[in-house]
Formats: C-alpha cells, structure tokens, sequence
C-alpha cells in the first residue's frame, strides 16, 4: 500500500514539474527571437521539408513548443499559433535577460 501510494504522488507530481519546467526553463529559451520560432513551427507544421537540404536543429528545437503549447482538438491553426504567440509574450515579460536565446539560422 506505501508504494501504490508514493507512485501515484510522484505520477501526480509530473504534470506540476512539466508545467514549472515550460515556464522557467523551455519557454524563456525563445523570448530572443519569439516570431522566428513561430515562422519555424508555421513551415513545420505545414512543409513536407521546412528544412529543405539544410540544418535541421534549428526547426527540431522550434517544434519543442508544439509540446509546451499543445493544440487542442478542432483548433484552427490561425487560432492556435495566435494563442501560441500570447503565451510567448506573456511569459516573455516576466523572463530575465540572460536566458540563452534560440539559435539563428
């Protein structure tokens, strides 16, 4: 019984740590360049290639946002990247400069 209960309170607690690590740690990351990381998502969510030939790290990294910002069902795409844009400038005011910026291409 000891050990049902400690699993289903660490379970629990993922959901709490993913939240505070989008928050502090992965969001903040594209508070440089917010609207480049959203051109990358727009071209990964609708090119068969966005990368073409190229580097692909920079559009790898961008795509971490379609987890931190999740589409729900049925969103409109127009909807969902206005709604991914606010969460980045929301947490961008609150975020210190010396967090490391999204790499350039």
């Amino acid at each position: 019984m000891p050990v049902m209960l400690f699993v289903l309170a660490a379970l629990s607690l993922i959901p709490l740590a993913n939240g505070w690590y989008a928050r502090r740690v992965a969001l903040p990351r594209y508070c440089q360049q917010p609207e480049l990381a959203l051109q990358r998502i727009v071209a990964v969510i609708k090119e068969k290639r966005p990368a073409g030939d190229g580097p692909r790290r920079d559009y790898i990294v961008a795509t971490k946002l379609l987890h931190l910002v999740p589409r729900t069902v049925d969103e409109p795409f127009d909807t969902y990247l206005q709604r991914m844009r606010h969460r980045l400038q929301h947490e961008c005011r609150k975020t210190p400069p010396s967090v490391a910026p999204v790499p350039a291409p």
